[in-house]
């Protein structure tokens, strides 16, 4: 699939700093609550899509071992210096981050120079970025997420909804994705977007864990639509 679309959106900075609300609610809700994991032990979470790394930098303040990877070399070089800030060991900060090929392939294996080829991850988390990619690469990028992460561990991802504003400015171009064009005087969108029709097709793409909660989150702002998205968390058995 070509994303030339998506690499140019990315290509630039990409502002933000700070972690959502969904995320540390996710923490304290769910993740902290079900399954007694609140980083004591600094278990290992894993970012696909970290950006400037503001989520990493809660669960780091959190007691956790933290790592993402992106494809925007800008806010992969952001989350970098920001950990890096916050640990007083520039080291650690950059051999935490990795820069990754827009065009996933089978058998990845993230920090292999650090972990080895285990199975390292506690907890995983993908926040507005498998929606960038066709249902043939979603596959495989979870696929080789759950390669990696331990038995019993958790996934938190989110996904867009059919019911998102996007898709009505979006014309479907296959493999799941709509190309999405359209500019208001706010933003100058040319994307390809993934989207998911119900909680049925959820559990679908996440096929290889064992659902736990299938939620969603929304907001509207400027009377520009819904940004309605889907969210999974689910368990490696």
């Amino acid at each position: 699939m070509d994303y030339e679309n998506n690499i140019n959106y990315w290509d630039g900075r990409y502002y933000a700093p700070n972690v959502e609300s969904f995320i540390f609610r996710f923490y304290g809700r769910v993740l902290k609550h079900d399954f007694g994991i609140d980083g004591s032990n600094q278990e290992k979470v894993f970012d696909f899509g970290c950006g400037e790394g503001g989520a990493l930098n809660f669960f780091h303040e959190k007691g956790f071992d933290v790592y993402g990877v992106d494809i925007a070399e800008n806010d992969i070089n952001q989350a970098k210096l920001s950990l890096a800030r916050k640990t007083r060991k520039e080291p650690v900060g950059r051999a935490h981050f990795e820069l990754i090929d827009p065009h996933p392939r089978a058998n990845q294996r993230y920090f292999e120079s650090i972990h080895n080829g285990t199975e390292w991850i506690d907890v995983a988390i993908s926040i507005q970025t498998l929606d960038f990619l066709s249902d043939t690469d979603c596959e495989i990028v979870l696929q080789n997420i759950y390669n990696q992460m331990k038995p019993g561990s958790v996934i938190f991802a989110s996904f867009n909804g059919y019911q998102m504003y996007y898709r009505n400015h979006g014309q479907y171009i296959g493999d799941g994705l709509w190309h999405i064009k359209f500019a208001n005087d706010r933003v100058s969108y040319d994307l390809n977007l993934n989207f998911i029709e119900s909680k049925e097709k959820l559990a679908q793409k996440f096929h290889m864990f064992t659902p736990k909660y299938m939620d969603y989150y929304d907001s509207s702002f400027r009377n520009e639509g819904s940004e309605f998205r889907w969210t999974f968390t689910g368990t490696k058995e």
